[in-house]
């Protein structure tokens, strides 16, 4: 194995993050702490988001692949759990902005537009004008705010909406140390970080240490750094593969999902050295810290179903997020802890990530967050359809009799292919074109890995899924199809394309 298998990839990053080691140290002296442990008021807000993190790899989800997060393990079961997440979209920023809005993309803006969508080649439409953030929100409240990330995405308007925020394409440990310090400088009156960390996203470069837990195929530099992607075309591409069933195929997805699964336990590790220096500094008892994800990833999880739909317009299978409805992208994690949040709870309704704003601010005891821009549209919807198109509150406990699992839960935006969305009550899944068209029917309680359709068994189920769709569809608060984004990418700033170049986003 060698000592630093990605060392190629990760050069510029690493001189840069010690630059900014050496700018704070020798800062410091004059940017004094001003942490007051003895203020009084409202909770600090920490939000940890991990960008690409699929739930069912973490251990508290039951993950039994290795030990991917033995601290969010701990740190969750001190808390609350909620198991069965749904996101709103298969990608970044419209789903990371319905999580710190509260609406689903259809009504933020937030997403990419036309017919058939291809991200490499059009980029996504920025928040629309009045939209409000969760920053934005708490600033009224007296927060000072502040946003450290390392994808580009989450500046379309989200960022922008914060007191401070900074972008850096640095590992999880680098990250944490410059938010630590901004918060070091800030805590002397409530505040609200986000921290946004993008190890598990590619191109994927964990250090040895993590990368030596999870036994990847080969020791060879070359043929590990060509994972840090997807493998080198054609042979070994997980994208491109004729046979996902070969050896050689098999390798390579055992070789990428160890160099994911290090990728999440160096966050991991992260987080619980975070959590140390909260309690250290006397702050872990007024802070509520929150952990979740955007979406995950998939690894050849439905390749059939991809080359059976032909959907996605770069012609690859299987891989990646963004062009699919899938679980393994939609299903992902929050957990939280500390002031106001029940401690030892699991809830195990199917909640929407729009949930997670409204939430929060109940646990904190906050005045709900409003978006007068959209007042007049919301009011014009049955209070059905409101709920199905903004989220809601899970501070109160959940009915242990009933669970809740009639709920509607939808996804939508996708960023790869035609317009696909979501209609999900309970354990049942319909995955269609918003015109209707269904192509799957699922039963997640009876078969989770979605590898049957059985939507020509359950004909009243899907009718009536279809007739939620066609509410949704008339009510036009989804993120149709219709148009398309007025920008091209060689019409972006050129830090912002070569950032997200970085990311394997554009060509």
């Amino acid at each position: 194995m060698p000592s630093r298998p990605f060392q190629k990839l990760t050069r510029k990053p690493r001189l840069q993050a010690r630059l900014l080691g050496l700018k704070r140290t020798f800062s410091r002296p004059l940017k004094p702490s001003r942490i007051d442990i003895q203020r009084g008021g409202p909770s600090n807000l920490i939000l940890l988001g991990i960008d690409t993190l699929r739930a069912d790899h973490l251990g508290f989800h039951g993950y039994e692949g290795g030990p991917t997060s033995p601290h969010l393990d701990r740190l969750a079961a001190g808390g609350t759990i909620f198991g069965d997440v749904m996101a709103p979209a298969p990608w970044t920023l419209p789903s990371f902005t319905s999580a710190l809005t509260g609406v689903m993309p259809g009504l933020h803006g937030g997403f990419l537009s036309g017919d058939v969508r291809n991200m490499d080649q059009q980029p996504p439409n920025r928040l629309n004008d009045g939209i409000v953030t969760l920053a934005a929100h708490l600033k009224k409240q007296g927060y000072r705010t502040a946003a450290f990330y390392s994808n580009q995405f989450f500046a379309f308007g989200l960022a922008e909406s914060f007191d401070h925020h900074e972008y850096f394409n640095l590992p999880a440990a680098d990250l944490s140390a410059i938010a630590q310090d901004w918060i070091r400088q800030h805590a002397d009156q409530p505040f609200f970080c986000f921290i946004l960390f993008n190890d598990p996203h590619e191109p994927t470069t964990p250090d040895l240490e993590d990368l030596s837990h999870f036994s990847p195929a080969s020791g060879d530099v070359d043929h590990l750094e060509s994972f840090a992607r997807w493998g080198k075309e054609p042979d070994e591409h997980l994208g491109y593969l004729q046979d996902q069933n070969s050896p050689a195929a098999q390798k390579a997805l055992q070789t990428k999902l160890a160099i994911y699964n290090a990728s999440i336990r160096s966050v991991d590790r992260v987080i619980g050295e975070f959590q140390n220096q909260l309690e250290s500094w006397q702050l872990a008892d007024s802070t509520l810290v929150s952990m979740f994800a955007d979406h995950g990833e998939e690894f050849l999880d439905h390749v059939e179903f991809a080359c059976q739909w032909n959907h996605d317009p770069r012609k690859i299978r299987g891989i990646g997020h963004g062009h699919s409805q899938f679980q393994e992208l939609l299903h992902v994690p929050w957990v939280a802890w500390g002031p106001g949040v029940p401690a030892g709870e699991r809830r195990l309704e199917p909640v929407s990530l729009c949930d997670l704003t409204p939430t929060l601010l109940d646990w904190m005891g906050l005045p709900p967050l409003v978006q007068p821009a959209l007042r007049s549209r919301l009011e014009a919807l049955s209070p059905e359809l409101q709920g199905w198109v903004q989220g809601q509150s899970l501070a109160a406990p959940a009915d242990k009799t009933s669970e809740k699992t009639d709920r509607t839960i939808l996804a939508e935006a996708i960023a790869f292919g035609p317009d696909l969305v979501v209609v999900r009550q309970g354990s049942w899944k319909m995955v269609a074109q918003r015109n209707g068209h269904v192509l799957a029917l699922f039963d997640l309680l009876n078969c989770p890995e979605e590898s049957i359709d059985v939507q020509s068994a359950n004909d009243e189920v899907v009718e009536r899924l279809k007739t939620i769709l066609e509410l949704w569809v008339e009510s036009g608060t989804g993120a149709t199809g219709k148009g398309a984004s007025g920008d091209d990418w060689d019409d972006m700033n050129d830090t912002v394309r070569q950032r997200l170049k970085d990311l394997g986003y554009s060509d």
